[in-house]
C-alpha cells in the first residue's frame, strides 16, 4: 500500500474515461485497495446518477422569466417635454432680451438693476443675465431629470 492516494479528480476522471487517464494513475489503483474501494464509489453513484430520470418541468420556465421581467417603456415621450421646455424659456429668454427696450420690462430693468451697475454696458449686463437665466433652466432641468429617475426606480419595486 502506498502513503500517497488519488485526489477524487484523479479517480473521477480514471471512472468516467480509462482510456485518457496517465499510466500511473491506472497503475496506482489496481496497487492500492483505498483508491480502488473509491473507485468503485464513484462507478456505482455515476451509474445510479444515469438511471435518475431526467427532470422535467409541468410549466414554461422561459414564460415565468419573461412574466417577471420589466416591461419596457417609451422613455423617449417623457424626455421630450423637457427638450420643449428649455427650447420655450430660450426663446423667451432672447425674446425679453430682445425686445427689452421697448416694453415696461425695460423701465423696471434700467431703474433697478442698471443703476446698480453703473459701469457695465447694457450688452454686456444682458448677456450676463441671458447666461444666468440659461444655467437656471439647465439646472433646473438636470433636478427635474434626477426626480424622475428616482420616482421611476421607486416604480419598478
Amino acid at each position: 500500500m502506498t502513503d500517497k492516494h488519488l485526489s477524487d479528480a484523479d479517480i473521477q476522471q480514471y471512472v468516467l474515461d480509462k482510456s485518457n487517464c496517465d499510466a500511473e494513475i491506472i497503475a496506482h489503483v489496481h496497487s492500492c485497495e483505498y483508491c480502488d474501494a473509491k473507485t468503485e464509489t464513484y462507478q456505482l453513484l455515476f451509474s445510479e446518477i444515469k438511471q435518475e430520470p431526467k427532470p422535467v418541468f409541468d410549466f414554461d420556465v422561459s414564460e415565468l422569466i419573461i412574466a417577471q421581467l420589466p416591461s419596457e417603456k417609451a422613455q423617449v415621450s417623457k424626455r421630450y417635454p423637457v427638450g420643449y421646455l428649455i427650447a420655450c424659456f430660450l426663446a423667451v429668454a432672447v425674446l425679453i432680451t430682445g425686445y427689452l427696450n421697448k416694453t415696461l420690462l425695460h423701465v423696471l430693468f434700467k431703474k433697478y438693476v442698471l443703476n446698480i451697475s453703473l459701469g457695465i454696458s447694457k450688452l454686456s449686463l444682458y448677456l450676463v443675465v441671458t447666461t444666468a437665466l440659461a444655467i437656471l433652466i439647465f439646472q433646473s432641468v438636470d433636478l427635474y431629470k434626477k426626480y424622475q429617475q428616482k420616482a421611476d426606480d421607486l416604480n419598478f419595486y
